[in-house]
C-alpha cells in the first residue's frame, strides 16, 4: 500500500504540471439522443442535456469511473450545485434536474439552464477536451438574473465507486472534521480508503485543502480533478474546501470541492473552472510519469 500511495502521489503531481499526451488524435463531440459525448484518444466523457446538464459517464479505455442510476436513482454521475448546503437544499431543479439547452461551438459543448424566476440563477456549463494533456476542461458560469444580491459558492460533486480517495491537506482550521471510518492523514495527505459497507448512515469528511486537487483510485483507474485553491476564510459557512461523503452501506462516494464564498450583485456572473484527468494505470506507465516529474523538479531547481 505504501508504494502504491507514493506512485499515485507522484503521478498526480506530474499530471498537474501539464505533461503532453502521447496519443495525438483529434477530439470530437457526438450526439446520442439527449446525450453529448466528448471523446479523445482513450477517453470518453458524456453529458446529459435532459438531466440537468449532468455528467453521466467518464471512461478511459472503456473503464467507467462514475456511478450510474442503477446505484442510486437520483444521486449519480457528476453535477454542479450551489453552496452552502444550509441555504441551497434541496438544490434548485433548474440547476440539477431540468433540461439544459445544448449547442456545439467548435470543440466546445455549451449547455444553458432553463429560465427560472424562483432561483434567480442562470447556469452555463462548458465542456471541452485539452488535446495537449488529455484532460477535460470544465467551465461553470453562474449569473445572477434576479434583482437581489446573491451569496453562494460553487460546489462540484463527483460520485464514484469505493476505492482510495486522497488530497493534500491545507491549513489547520476548525472546519477540519470527519466521521468517515478509516480516514487518516499521513505527511500532509488525507487518505480515505474504500469503505467496508457497514455504515448504516452517511458519513462526511470536511477539510481544508492544498494545491487545489482531489484524486480517486479505483480498479486501476486514476481520477484527478483540479480546481481553484482557496483559503479557510473564503470557504462557504458550514462547509469544507474539500469534502468526502460516504453513502449508507458504502454504495458510493462523493468527491466534493467548494469554491470561494461570493457576493454576486444583480446582472453579474462568476466562473468556476476545473480540469479533470482520467488515466488507466494498469500497464505500469506510472513510472514514465514519475520520470517526467523528476525532470520537471530538476529544471525548477536550476532556475532558483
Amino acid at each position: 500500500m505504501r508504494s502504491l500511495k507514493l506512485l499515485l502521489y507522484l503521478f498526480i503531481s506530474c499530471l498537474c504540471f501539464g505533461c503532453k499526451s502521447s496519443l495525438p488524435k483529434k477530439s470530437r463531440i457526438n450526439k446520442q439522443n439527449d446525450v453529448y459525448v466528448l471523446s479523445f484518444a482513450d477517453l470518453s466523457f458524456s453529458v446529459s442535456a435532459k438531466k440537468g446538464g449532468r455528467i453521466i459517464s467518464f471512461k478511459c479505455r472503456d473503464k467507467e469511473l462514475l456511478t450510474s442510476d442503477l446505484v442510486h436513482s437520483k444521486y449519480y454521475g457528476a453535477t454542479f450545485w450551489l453552496s452552502p448546503q444550509s441555504n441551497y437544499w434541496p438544490q434548485y431543479r433548474c440547476i440539477d434536474e431540468l433540461p439544459y439547452k445544448a449547442e456545439i461551438d467548435g470543440q466546445i459543448l455549451r449547455l444553458v439552464s432553463s429560465p427560472d424566476s424562483l432561483s434567480g440563477i442562470s447556469i452555463i456549463k462548458e465542456f471541452s477536451v485539452s488535446e495537449r494533456d488529455s484532460s477535460i476542461l470544465i467551465n461553470y458560469s453562474v449569473r445572477n438574473v434576479s434583482c437581489q444580491l446573491k451569496r453562494f459558492a460553487p460546489w462540484d460533486v463527483v460520485r464514484v465507486h469505493g476505492g482510495l480517495s486522497f488530497f493534500p491537506v491545507g491549513e489547520a482550521d476548525q472546519m477540519n472534521k470527519s466521521d468517515v471510518t478509516g480516514a487518516y492523514e499521513d505527511k500532509g495527505i488525507m487518505w480515505v480508503p474504500c469503505p467496508d459497507g457497514t455504515n448504516e448512515r452517511g458519513q462526511k469528511l470536511y477539510s481544508t485543502a492544498y494545491e487545489g486537487w482531489i484524486a480517486h483510485y479505483y480498479k486501476e483507474l486514476l481520477f484527478i480533478k483540479c480546481f481553484p485553491d482557496i483559503g479557510p476564510g473564503e470557504v462557504p459557512p458550514g462547509q469544507g474546501e474539500a469534502e468526502i461523503f460516504v453513502a449508507p452501506k458504502g454504495r458510493y462516494l462523493e468527491l466534493e470541492n467548494h469554491g470561494r464564498y461570493t457576493e454576486l450583485p444583480p446582472g453579474e456572473s462568476l466562473v468556476y473552472q476545473q480540469k479533470w484527468f482520467l488515466k488507466d494505470v494498469s500497464d505500469g506507465r506510472v513510472s514514465d510519469w514519475t520520470s517526467k516529474l523528476k525532470r520537471y523538479i530538476d529544471k525548477q531547481k536550476k532556475r532558483r
